[in-house]
């Protein structure tokens, strides 16, 4: 789902078969993922022993992760519709992570059975799922790639034979800036990615909001390998900054649990389109 603390990752994913051999497999289960804590946070079954030891541990630092990243796929659900029914037919979602029970291409063809969706992950094993459930259908594809190298990304062969770049692009990036350390450039990515796509496209993006227990949660993360950043809201409007209003969530807006009394939670969405 995320970015992870090794490049080599994409490398294995991209290899033939697009499989992983056993010795592969076993080194990365024995370590958390972000992607598998995220399902068993959404209540999945496609997660191990390290990452429900992880995400437990995560739950005693701050428990609003649970809500947190339950209201994240809400958003994502809403934003992929929204942007489905104001004509958009291309969407990218990076760091898409699991597959979960709707999914980009479920929501937006329920609008427009055309529209062609490009899964983009850095996790190997996340990738063997997407093949494995995309298999025969040829508006869908699921390529190896890792934000923190966006021209690369949106370079990918795969990604462009699917997806037209003369047309506008949909891209989606729910969760992931939260761990692109700052030293990674969270803003110049963002650059970059706009600057790749073409005009009428639009970028969605929610990012953690700093507080002190998820900033206590943070360090906690960092100690196992995983690089949670979360932000203070100016600092992720900056972020934001490059993209012109578009939607119900034209700024740097922080979400509310739909599900609870407490209003807001330290979750800022913004949905944008690329200026002129």
């Amino acid at each position: 789902m995320i970015p992870g603390p090794a490049p080599s990752l994409s490398q294995w994913a991209e290899a033939p078969g697009d499989g992983l051999d056993g010795v592969a497999s076993a080194l990365l289960l024995r370590a958390p993922s972000v992607a598998r804590m995220y399902d068993y946070f959404l209540g999945g079954k496609d997660n191990y022993a390290a990452d429900r030891a992880m995400a437990d541990k995560a739950l005693d630092r701050a428990p609003v992760v649970a809500r947190l990243a339950q209201v994240n796929r809400g958003f994502l659900e809403r934003a992929a519709t929204l942007l489905a029914e104001s004509g958009l037919r291309q969407f990218v979602d990076v760091g898409c992570g699991l597959p979960a029970e709707r999914n980009v291409a479920d929501l937006v063809r329920r609008v427009e059975p055309s529209c062609r969706v490009a899964y983009i992950d850095n996790d190997p094993l996340v990738l063997v799922h997407a093949r494995a459930l995309l298999a025969g259908d040829p508006g869908t594809g699921a390529f190896g790639g890792d934000v923190r190298v966006p021209a690369a990304l949106l370079g990918h062969p795969g990604l462009r034979r699917l997806v037209d770049f003369g047309r506008p692009v949909a891209l989606l990036l729910l969760g992931v800036l939260d761990f692109v350390t700052d030293a990674e450039d969270p803003r110049g990515i963002v650059r970059t990615l706009l600057d790749g796509l073409p005009a009428g496209s639009h970028m969605v993006i929610t990012h953690t909001e700093r507080t002190p227990e998820l900033e206590a949660l943070a360090a906690t993360a960092r100690r196992a390998g995983l690089a949670f950043t979360p932000r203070d809201r100016a600092e992720i409007a900056e972020i934001c900054a490059p993209l012109e209003p578009a939607g119900p969530y034209p700024a740097a807006l922080p979400l509310a649990d739909a599900a609870g009394t407490d209003g807001p939670l330290p979750l800022v969405g913004c949905i944008g389109r690329k200026p002129g």
